[in-house]
């Protein structure tokens, strides 16, 4: 519960793909730990982990062979059922959204691209649409996509179109649509877990200002920051922003954009990665803590008892 808060107020202090970096590894710390507990409490011998922690979990052993039968099978029993359910919870949530997915793709396909106009852009399809209002959106797959219309080329210039479009297209290099997917099948899956339920809105954040960054390395930070005020302005009566120019993040990828505005993107600094892995570390710590005082409270027991 404590690491969402932990994360969000770290992550706006980090490089974009520290931050992610960072919540990637957190979810998958919480996915190992949580499996390994679940293999270690049903395990039919000794846990497996016995050899790097022998005096420590050699007195859980102690404490768990100790406990009876008739208490002991039913909890491993629950917990394997509670590990079955919410995999089962994943499995069927990531196949909706894999559908879905197919279903935009297979819109586009059939439909878009009919009457668009498709060019060849330096890294992914750019499917041109004739509409006044200017927008611009990235459709993962393989191959990915983006779609862009008219009114874009009209209100912005061409440096600023640029940076749209490449905005669009670090979106499909660094496959920020699947990390966002990944994080919302978490959430609808398990969202009584903190982490998993704050996952999505936060990753969708940091791609944005992952996004940014590399188009103001492509371009320039202003020609990014006056295409995001272009297009947000204009968009701002549509009915569903789209996923680069919607929500309530734009203020704050212009204030990103617009701090230090002459200093070309750099890359994160080891420090910031150093940085980015301590939620991962503190989470281990605990871990690890709890497994120790749980191990003494196993060695001292028969000590008092006797």
């Amino acid at each position: 519960m404590a690491t969402p808060p932990l994360l969000e107020r770290v992550m706006l202090a980090l490089p974009p793909r520290a931050a992610e970096f960072a919540w990637l590894a957190c979810i998958g710390t919480t996915l190992v730990f949580g499996l390994s507990a679940t293999v270690v409490l049903v395990w039919p011998d000794h846990p497996p982990a016995e050899d790097l922690l022998e005096s420590t979990l050699a007195c859980l052993s102690v404490a768990m062979h100790a406990i009876p039968h008739w208490f002991a099978d039913p909890v491993g029993a629950l917990a394997m059922l509670a590990a079955c359910v919410a995999a089962g919870r994943v499995v069927i949530v990531a196949r909706r959204y894999v559908r879905a997915g197919a279903r935009v793709r297979a819109f586009h396909r059939d439909v878009v691209a009919v009457v668009a106009r498709t060019t060849e852009g330096p890294h992914h399809p750019v499917m041109w649409l004739e509409h006044p209002m200017p927008l611009a959106y990235s459709v993962a797959g393989r191959p990915g996509f983006v779609v862009v219309t008219n009114g874009l080329t009209r209100g912005l210039t061409e440096t600023e179109c640029g940076a749209v479009l490449a905005h669009e297209h670090a979106h499909l290099r660094a496959g920020h649509h699947r990390m966002i997917r990944s994080c919302e099948v978490l959430a609808s899956a398990l969202p009584r877990i903190p982490l998993f339920a704050a996952a999505p809105r936060a990753m969708a954040t940091l791609v944005e200002l992952d996004a940014d960054e590399c188009a103001a390395s492509a371009t320039s930070r202003s020609a990014m920051h006056a295409a995001l005020r272009s297009v947000s302005h204009a968009t701002s009566t549509a009915p569903a922003p789209l996923l680069s120019f919607g929500g309530d993040v734009i203020a704050l990828r212009l204030r990103r954009l617009s701090d230090n505005s002459d200093r070309r993107p750099t890359r994160p600094k080891p420090s910031y990665v150093a940085v980015a892995c301590l939620p991962v570390a503190a989470s281990a710590a605990i871990a690890i803590a709890a497994v120790s005082l749980l191990g003494a409270a196993a060695c001292l027991l028969p000590t008092f008892t006797g």
